[in-house]
């Protein structure tokens, strides 16, 4: 539990890491949670980390399009922290511009090797999205299952998993649209429809084996 007294010098800190110090290519925002000084497991603890990073996000997220360098830096400079404070930044700024931010957030995942990391930025930033216009941004992210990252691949069928999971009315949407995939199959195709058939499988075993009367004499 963060004290009154450090949350409120930890805004001071934030506001004048973004007035003096942003401007001047100075992205080294761990200066303001490492002021903190309790740790856990000799790590500044991570509800700090978040609390910054909401309190960051609040700040630029007007002028989200002009942070861009900051973001590319706390992605690939800042480690487990930075990315976590960009996973919170990319929460609240995508909300309000989801085309500028998806398409960004769309290059920075393409080259991401590590689900973990792929799986908060969809957590955080993606999902939050699907409350209103599902149907939309799950045609999105099935155009990003034409990126070569099958560890991408991997967090987004997971995610369809969910949303199927939450509304089950999405479930058939969602498969019909991987099966308009399966008149040209390949590797990455067909790891993702089976990793989606066996989700289908535990959520609506009626609609699994549907699939199969209709497709078992032909595939």
């Amino acid at each position: 539990m963060i004290s009154l007294d450090w949350k409120e010098r930890l805004k001071l800190d934030t506001a004048d890491f973004i007035t003096r110090k942003i401007p001047q290519g100075d992205y080294d925002i761990d200066i303001v949670y490492n002021a903190y000084p309790k740790r856990v497991d000799n790590k500044v603890p991570s509800e700090v980390i978040v609390f910054v990073a909401k309190t960051l996000a609040g700040k630029i997220a007007r002028n989200a399009d002009n942070y861009f360098n900051f973001y590319d830096y706390l992605w690939h400079k800042k480690g487990e922290n930075g990315r976590l404070v960009f996973a919170y930044l990319m929460q609240k700024i995508t909300k309000r511009n989801p085309e500028l931010f998806l398409d960004y957030l769309k290059k920075i995942l393409a080259n991401c090797d590590d689900v973990t990391d792929i799986n908060l930025v969809l957590n955080k930033a993606v999902t939050p999205l699907f409350k209103k216009e599902e149907k939309k941004y799950i045609d999105i992210l099935f155009k990003w299952l034409k990126i070569d990252n099958h560890h991408l691949h991997k967090s987004i069928i997971n995610l369809f998993t969910k949303i199927a999971k939450n509304d089950p009315s999405l479930l058939k949407y969602i498969f019909k649209k991987m099966e308009q995939e399966w008149m040209h199959p390949n590797e990455h195709t067909v790891r993702d429809n089976t990793l989606f058939l066996k989700a289908i499988y535990k959520i609506d075993p009626e609609f699994y084996f549907s699939i199969y009367d209709n497709y078992k004499g032909s595939r």
